[in-house]
């Protein structure tokens, strides 16, 4: 009797079929279902940076969870794991504040001693940087042309004729500041209910799937959802430490140089780190723009400073802190960060790139499998043949 073969391929036609119907719905109501996201987007919008704040702040909570364990463990404490879970949500939001006021602290005063300094140096910036140009033998007349032709009065008439424009994009500006406010601290209140009941979600979610979905498709969104949340954990708090060593190695080595706006640049790189090897070079960029007023010489030792700190960064600091975190190639990590890039902003670098791990990770594994399951093992020196179970060994 021949087995199901017949009935299994009729399933996959049936499959493919619906497939391709869906898809083609799908393409001709993008506008649709674009809508429906945005309103759905804009409805739940505190819910939903609630739940990526609780995301973020969970994994130094988690550390901080595994730290009192420990130290239960080795000392012999009896403490209930409830009042361990309280203790570490205080602290980490008492952490976060005390980490934000120290950021305003020192780096807002700093930039605001900064502003003056700058806008009295670019007024002296404009001859030493033709100097400098004219020293090295570059013709600079078409630049001196351009920017002698610019006049600053019809700016301001324009300006001021058009007073009650800026007014009402004024108002504009307060209400979305506003609204960005009451979204921010709605958020906030919904990030410490969810850190505080973190494990009772949890369970009601897995009773939910586990329930009207069938338990061998139920583990396997368990296993991906359980893969997704390592390898975002992973990076973010690896991607965090590696910004504050490469801000600090900044810091110092150009105080050493006695270079201009070493703490705002240094706090600036750090913070643009976070999106690997495309937020450095933007730091870089500013610095040298912020430099370059006070003195084109100090601007090249600050270029040649980063380039320097840069590949330490990326051939010693990055794989051992970050290391196999994200376990992609740096080639994907390219592709993520731009694609990412352009279809998200800034975000989409940050959080395509574990998503793209993520993904290569679960494609790998479904690859080793029906490699293994065929019998094929491939190798940098070709395909090769497994030997079968009844091969003489």
């Amino acid at each position: 009797m021949l087995p199901k073969k017949p009935k299994t391929r009729y399933t996959q036609a049936m499959g493919l079929i619906a497939f391709a119907v869906g898809l083609y719905a799908l393409i001709n109501h993008l506008s649709v279902i674009g809508s429906v996201f945005h309103f759905l987007t804009n409805l739940l919008e505190p819910l939903i940076v609630g739940a990526i704040l609780a995301f973020f702040l969970n994994v130094p909570m988690r550390g901080l969870e595994k730290l009192f364990f420990r130290l239960q463990t080795r000392r012999r404490w009896k403490v209930r794991e409830r009042a361990n879970e309280v203790v570490s949500l205080i602290l980490t939001y008492v952490g976060g504040f005390l980490l934000i006021f120290l950021v305003m602290y020192i780096v807002i005063p700093q930039l605001v001693e900064t502003i003056p300094g700058i806008v009295s140096s670019a007024e002296s910036a404009w001859p030493k940087l033709m100097a400098f140009l004219q020293s090295h033998n570059i013709n600079t007349q078409q630049l001196e042309q351009l920017f002698s032709n610019f006049d600053l009065g019809p700016l301001l008439t324009k300006v001021w004729e058009n007073y009650a424009q800026i007014i009402q994009t004024s108002l504009t500006a307060v209400s979305t500041v506003t609204s960005v406010l009451t979204v921010a601290i709605t958020g906030f209140v919904i990030s410490i209910y969810i850190l505080s009941n973190k494990k009772k979600l949890l369970s009601q979610v897995r009773r939910l799937l586990y329930a009207y979905v069938g338990k061998k498709y139920a583990d396997k969104v368990s296993e991906v959802a359980s893969l997704t949340n390592q390898t975002f954990s992973s990076f973010i708090s690896g991607q965090c430490v590696e910004a504050v060593i490469l801000g600090v190695m900044f810091f110092l080595v150009m105080s050493i140089l006695r270079l201009p706006y070493s703490l705002v640049i240094s706090v600036f790189i750090a913070f643009m780190a976070l999106i690997p090897y495309v937020g450095a070079f933007l730091g870089c960029v500013v610095g040298m723009l912020l430099i370059v007023i006070v003195s084109p010489m100090q601007a090249l030792v600050f270029l040649i400073t980063f380039l320097v700190l840069q590949q330490l960064e990326g051939q010693l600091i990055y794989p051992k802190v970050v290391g196999s975190s994200v376990g992609l190639p740096a080639i994907w990590i390219l592709v993520s960060v731009f694609v990412g890039g352009k279809l998200f902003g800034i975000v989409g670098m940050l959080f395509f790139i574990p998503l793209t791990s993520v993904v290569y990770s679960l494609l790998r594994l479904n690859v080793n499998h029906r490699l293994e399951k065929r019998g094929i093992s491939i190798t940098t020196d070709g395909v090769q043949d497994s030997p079968s179970q009844e091969d003489p060994a």
